[in-house]
């Protein structure tokens, strides 16, 4: 059995839906796990190296310092296709979770198989693994694609060990090291059908004043909101690049429909599913006064 290719019917009544928290769902979530992670780790590569927390763990440091983390904010769009119709989305039958570009493109339905097939003609081809994140989803207005509308980036540097407990905390992402890290970042393709649930980007180099290391995105989320900073809604069936160094945030969908989310993420770090990713990936998440 595959984990990372889901193959099955859709219909509104099989939304699943779960109630939003804000607290960050798969991405960046502090909740416990429902399952144990596996012992066998990924290998250690340079582009997730938390090379902060490491000198914390050196020097025996409790207090976490602050910097002035500045993001560079790519955003490109790179691509516009046809907008799909409502019943070639819901009907294209296949989504992906962490899969290899290769068999993604030969399992895919035919609406994201032409994604894929773009998205192809974009990509960097400078790193070990490309992989595949999709999603079909029904929205009722009000309805959130994950469980966060926060300002953060994809593909942070998230630790979870010894060396975040003894700071207080489960989890820590290493700002400093992504900003600071001598590997490059991720880097990202995303594909979205339609206007009514799009990705909001900010479209500029921005400065921040931030800790360097940061247990969730709830404090750089209110500090980037009061600087207020341009943004762009991502634009109907276009294909967008950015990578590990873009602030980004989801937006509750503005009417019911159906939404085809894909992206491709080329990155050196093997990722291996673990088994509370999987079970919430493709879920949507509604105020419990809309349930």
């Amino acid at each position: 059995m595959n984990d990372a290719i889901v193959k099955r019917a859709r219909s509104v009544p099989d939304q699943k839906v779960a109630a939003f928290t804000g607290e960050g769902a798969y991405h960046g979530s502090t909740k416990p796990r429902s399952q144990p992670v596996p012992q066998a780790r990924p290998v250690l590569v340079e582009e997730m190296r938390p090379t902060t927390l490491e000198a914390y763990a050196a020097s025996g440091a409790r207090s976490i310092a602050e910097l002035d983390a500045t993001f560079s904010n790519r955003y490109e769009v790179k691509s516009t296709l046809p907008v799909p119709t409502q019943d070639e989305i819901k009907s294209d039958g296949v989504t992906f979770c962490w899969c290899l570009i290769d068999e993604a493109i030969a399992e895919a339905g035919p609406l994201t198989r032409r994604v894929l097939e773009e998205m192809t003609k974009h990509l960097r081809r400078d790193k070990r693994f490309i992989y595949i994140d999709s999603k079909i989803q029904w929205f009722e207005a009000g309805d959130v694609p994950v469980d966060s509308q926060h300002w953060h980036v994809d593909g942070s540097i998230a630790v979870r060990d010894e060396r975040v407990q003894a700071l207080g905390h489960r989890l820590l992402h290493d700002m400093r090291a992504r900003l600071e890290g001598h590997a490059a970042p991720p880097t990202y393709l995303a594909y979205q059908s339609s206007m009514h649930c799009a990705t909001q980007f900010v479209t500029g180099p921005l400065s921040v004043r931030m800790p360097e290391l940061i247990p969730n995105f709830d404090e750089l989320d209110l500090r980037v909101r009061a600087l207020d900073p341009p943004c762009e809604s991502q634009p109907a069936s276009s294909i967008v690049a950015f990578d590990g160094l873009s602030l980004h945030r989801a937006v509750a969908a503005r009417s019911a429909g159906w939404r085809l989310w894909i992206r491709c993420s080329e990155t050196d770090h093997e990722v291996r599913l673990n088994p509370s990713l999987v079970e919430c990936y493709g879920t949507v998440f509604r105020s419990p006064a809309d349930r």
